[in-house]
């Protein structure tokens, strides 16, 4: 079963989840994940024997209707969902990132309800999902809910928010909830004020630094910290 199937089971499926409210005669979920599929295939570009590097940020361009319809029901929800299994697709096609991916949506005033323009680019970002085994760069490398992604950059923000450079969706967890610091004298995990607190091996830190094989713990998720991506293998 293709990506794009079991997407269209979980749209089915989520009776009381933020697909279920479209109407079967709108704009579709599914639609802009076919969408997102096409865009990828056709953008994405190799750059070397074994690396074909992939858009991560997607804009759709609404219409005034549709983009206050999901508005209404979850932009921020529906984006995640598209993000995450769009991630999962580049996975199947060994595409790889540059940095986390996004998808945003915009409201365009001179389209008509149900048509979309979907553009794409390349952003660096400070985490990378890992999606090819090609993708061994020496950094540290975090396992959030079975997805790993690279640590680039000297600070990553991981929370619920959309602008976080690792997005979560757990209820527990804070908007900006948590931030990885890479600094000369190890990583450090530091709380950034949640309401529910940061753990490291089970106790509660506002900051601690990290240790290859480390459990971090924020709302219901469990995060695993490794030095490098050699160090699991």
């Amino acid at each position: 079963m293709s990506v794009l199937d079991r997407f269209e089971k979980s749209v089915e499926g989520a009776v009381n989840g933020v697909f279920a409210k479209f109407g079967s005669k709108d704009l579709q979920p599914v639609d802009l994940s076919s969408a997102l599929e096409r865009e990828i295939d056709a953008e994405a570009m190799p750059v070397g024997r074994d690396r074909t590097v992939a858009p991560n940020e997607y804009r759709f361009k609404l219409s005034t209707p549709d983009f206050d319809r999901i508005e209404a029901w979850g932009s921020e929800t529906l984006a995640n969902e598209l993000a995450d299994n769009l991630t999962e697709y580049a996975k199947s096609q060994h595409y790889a990132f540059v940095g986390p991916v996004i998808v945003i949506f915009e409201e365009d005033l001179d389209l008509s309800k149900g048509n979309f323009n979907l553009t794409s680019e390349s952003v660096q970002g400070n985490a990378v999902p890992v999606t090819t085994d090609a993708q061994t760069e020496d950094s540290p490398v975090l396992e959030v809910n079975g997805n790993q992604y690279l640590l680039t950059k000297d600070k990553t923000v991981i929370g619920r928010g959309s602008g976080c450079d690792i997005v979560i969706d757990d209820p527990g967890i804070s908007r900006r909830h948590l931030e990885i610091d890479i600094t000369d004298n190890g990583v450090i995990a530091r709380d950034l004020g949640s309401t529910n607190g940061t753990y490291v091996e089970g106790h509660q830190v506002p900051a601690a630094t990290l240790l290859d094989g480390n459990t971090i713990t924020i709302g219901r998720t469990r995060i695993l910290y490794w030095a490098s991506a050699q160090a699991q293998e």
